[in-house]
């Protein structure tokens, strides 16, 4: 059944006002606690994904997986995308420190960019897991696109509604300083462009944020490219202040899902491991699609009741009777 709760119940309260969570230094993203993610029941998942939704990125610590587990988890997430990766698991792709490559993938994703944005099909969540965590240095860093979207001034937000950005694997037209060049996939066209909504709405919560501003934008459709590069970096200027980014250090046994629909995220850059002191060895997972803990028709619900709302506002559209225990429950429909 799919349920509506009032506004004050206390189980949706819990669940998104910060009691079982631990906020983390940046204005957005939360460490959840006591989650062990082998065999997490589905109103547990649901709880961590609210959470990721309303707060860009979730840590979860201390999990331990095993690459079937991993793999496993991320399927009742979304759809693994399967690219050259492990051998035995092509979901699954390395980012080390260590080996021929090293060089190469360190500095790869030291540029802001959203993953997938150079395909028409894009990725809905990111995981990476911490399997070696160098001693200092190793962040990722995020950038709040929802927030940055809904900072703009009025006149901007109208001037961009409608506008559809052109994309390709390579530097962006918007680089930022410093950037550089990632390593395209295995048997990847380069000359390849694809098209998104400068301004899209979230697949899940219907939020308006920003997409994919740098990283694999080239362009703007039907406006002169001179305008349209300004135009990205006029967005770029405002979207990555400090007061829209955070940043991530990695323990040993971390997992961190972050939303690609709203975040933008960069790497920082590393030397090439010389001991276990400095080395840094994640494994990542992306995925497409909606978390199957969350039916078509919930999501529809979460989209026509959400419009510019918050996830904290919409998460009692989206909980089930399994995940909440309270007595004035209506019951609105039957969902497959």
């Amino acid at each position: 059944m799919l349920l509506i709760l009032p506004p004050g119940n206390p189980r949706v309260v819990a669940l998104l006002s910060g009691l079982g969570i631990n906020h983390l230094d940046g204005s957005f993203g939360v460490e959840v606690p006591d989650i062990d993610l082998p065999g997490i029941a589905d109103a547990d998942l649901r709880t961590v994904l609210l959470h990721l939704y309303d707060q860009r990125f979730v840590v979860l610590r201390t999990q331990g997986l095993t690459k079937p587990q991993f793999v496993e988890f991320a399927r009742r997430v979304g759809d693994p995308i399967r690219l050259s990766g492990d051998p035995d698991f092509p979901e699954i792709a390395h980012i080390t420190n260590v080996g021929i490559d090293a060089k190469a993938r360190r500095l790869g994703a030291a540029h802001w960019h959203t993953d997938q944005s150079f395909r028409n099909q894009v990725s809905s969540i990111t995981m990476l897991y911490s399997v070696k965590a160098p001693s200092q240095g190793g962040e990722t860093k995020f950038c709040d696109m929802a927030g940055a979207y809904a900072a703009l001034p009025g006149p901007t937000k109208r001037r961009i509604e409608d506008l559809t950005v052109v994309h390709r694997h390579g530097v962006s037209v918007a680089a930022r300083p410093g950037d550089h060049v990632p390593i395209p996939p295995k048997g990847w066209d380069q000359s390849t462009t694809v098209t998104h909504p400068l301004v899209r709405r979230h697949p899940v919560t219907g939020q308006k944020t920003l997409y994919a501003i740098t990283g694999t934008s080239q362009g703007i459709v039907g406006i002169e490219q001179a305008e349209a590069e300004s135009l990205l970096n006029e967005l770029c200027d405002l979207a990555f202040q400090d007061r829209f980014v955070a940043r991530h250090r990695y323990r040993v046994h971390d997992l961190i899902l972050w939303d690609n629909p709203t975040t933008m995220h960069s790497a920082t850059p590393m030397a090439a491991a010389t001991g276990p002191e400095d080395t840094r060895l994640l494994h990542r997972i992306s995925l497409h699609g909606t978390p199957s803990v969350f039916s078509h028709a919930e999501s529809a619900a979460c989209k026509d009741a959400t419009a510019s709302r918050s996830p904290r506002e919409f998460a009692p559209q989206i909980l089930r009777a399994g995940n909440v225990a309270d007595t004035t429950e209506q019951q609105t429909g039957v969902v497959p």
